[in-house]
């Protein structure tokens, strides 16, 4: 069953993040006087990315003070913050079958930590963050690192991805990409090669 590897996203594939995500934005709209209508389709982007596009008239001083913001403000609320339906057994399967995997998010180290512990899912030590890459989603680079680290190439590995910006970096990086249906619908992730309603359908399709 080896020669298969499994990279996925964080927030919305493991981990359903959304309140506390929609609380912190909200507020730092708020605080940052962003219009929330500008912050439609961010989803999987690293929120430094975003707010470089959201704050590209403020100074670069400002924008760090805000990305710092944007960091306390998620790190710090992880109430609701609960895995995926079967993304625990899905783990502990690919673990117990020795298939290699790792996580691939555009959410910084802290940021990362503190969902997963929210979860209960296990990090990898492996694990691609923001703080790896220089680009991050939709761009290429943490999936073809992600590939890497667990020792497979981009056309060996499997994607999970919910959001469009993590399916079109996991194309580009030419890996296979299963969109789940968790926070877009199909049209939206139209690039993605399939489609899952639920993690439990990930295997048997991988293997079939």
């Amino acid at each position: 069953m080896s020669h298969i590897g499994f990279l996925f996203d964080l927030d919305g594939t493991l981990v359903n993040s959304k309140p506390a995500v929609e609380r912190a934005w909200i507020q730092l709209a708020q605080e940052a006087q962003i219009p929330l209508e500008k912050m439609v389709g961010l989803h999987g982007i690293p929120a430094e990315q975003s707010l470089r596009m959201l704050l590209a008239d403020r100074s670069e001083d400002e924008i760090k003070n805000w990305v710092d913001r944007i960091e306390h403000l998620e790190t710090s609320d992880t109430t609701g913050v609960v895995a995926m339906a079967g993304a625990k057994e899905l783990l502990s399967e690919l673990n117990e079958k020795k298939i290699p995997w790792t996580i691939v998010t555009s959410c910084t180290i802290p940021l990362a930590l503190s969902r997963v512990k929210a979860a209960g899912i296990e990090m990898p030590d492996h694990t691609v963050t923001f703080n790896d890459v220089k680009l991050g989603k939709p761009f290429p680079d943490p999936f073809i690192l992600g590939a890497q680290r667990i020792g497979l190439n981009p056309n060996q590995c499997w994607v999970i991805e919910d959001a469009p910006a993590g399916v079109v970096a996991g194309k580009s990086a030419g890996c296979t990409v299963a969109a789940v249906l968790t926070s877009h619908a199909k049209e939206q992730l139209h690039q993605a090669d399939h489609f899952l309603d639920h993690l439990d359908d990930l295997l048997p399709l991988a293997f079939n």
